[in-house]
């Protein structure tokens, strides 16, 4: 999980503000996201309750594919996502690992 929140991290901080012109970049941040989903929903639930700031119930919705994308989200969404949620998400899987 953590690798692909990294990769994501690494796409979005390069910019990519026509990424909803190009199915193929969608089609990989969507792919990075249902792994993160699939991650998440893996994780024993003592786990998750652990950690009760990170949203874990938005990341296990990830794996709900609908209109073809996590969740149904837009491009532009799935990149606000990135933005905003899994910066936390991030730091909350370093405090696990360690």
């Amino acid at each position: 999980m953590l690798e692909a929140i990294e990769a994501l991290g690494r796409y979005t901080s390069r910019g990519g503000s026509a990424m909803a012109c190009d199915r193929l970049q969608v089609a990989w941040m969507g792919n990075q996201l249902r792994a993160i989903g699939e991650a998440a929903t893996a994780l024993a639930p003592g786990l998750r309750s652990e950690f009760p700031d990170v949203p874990w119930d938005r990341l296990v919705a990830l794996t709900e594919e609908r209109a073809g994308t996590p969740a149904g989200m837009t491009a532009d969404e799935m990149r606000r996502f990135v933005e905003r949620e899994l910066p936390q998400v991030r730091e909350a899987l370093k405090h696990i690992a360690q």
